[in-house]
């Protein structure tokens, strides 16, 4: 964390607008994915219209499209945008990955096994950005990490059958809200919420 005449700067602020554009677009698209997938495991609109295909195929479509987000904003913020939102992309690299990885296992209608394999590192990685010198002082991105590290294990529980499908739900209902549609609000509307001085 770096002060400018006295205010704090943030990760966010250091990037140019278009890096803050690409992070809000990620965000939201992220949040979208984990909206989707929440209400999917919580029950609402889980079960096929008659005739029709079933609804995890289209949950897999919004998570594959969030993830090609992702990566395209990995890309725009890490080759065209640079500076210190680089360590952060490493971040947003492990999401993409997973997001793209389970809309097409969930649209193939493949084995979400291995995806919940790849939740455990994921978990394990998104820890130390909780120390991560762009989000000091910042509690609301420190406790993302948390929170998505949370949701990692729930869904390798749930997968492998050690939790309720509907816990993993509401988690995700909650990840959605807080850790993807209120950061890209606080991003795009340059606000400091939660900012310690």
């Amino acid at each position: 964390m770096a002060t400018e005449g006295g205010s704090i700067v943030t990760i966010w602020t250091f990037l140019p607008g278009e890096g803050a554009l690409a992070l809000t677009m990620m965000f939201f698209a992220f949040g979208l994915a984990a909206w989707a997938n929440g209400l999917f495991f919580i029950g609402y609109g889980a079960e096929p219209a008659e005739g029709g295909a079933h609804p995890v195929k289209t949950v897999g479509v919004i998570s594959f499209i969030a993830g090609l987000a992702g990566w395209a904003t990995v890309v725009w913020v890490g080759f065209v945008v640079g500076g210190p939102g680089i360590a952060v992309m490493a971040l947003a690299t492990a999401y993409a990955l997973f997001f793209t990885a389970l809309g097409l296992t969930t649209w193939l209608g493949l084995d979400l096994k291995p995806i919940a394999n790849i939740c455990i590192p994921i978990a394990i990685w998104s820890l130390p950005f909780i120390g991560f010198a762009g989000f000091d002082k910042d509690l609301w991105m420190q406790s993302v990490m948390v929170v998505w590290t949370i949701a990692f294990g729930l869904i390798w529980a749930v997968v492998y059958g050690k939790a309720k499908a509907s816990w993993l739900g509401w988690w995700l209902i909650l990840t959605a809200i807080w850790t993807f549609f209120l950061p890209a609000l606080r991003i795009a509307t340059g606000s400091t919420w939660l900012i310690m001085s």
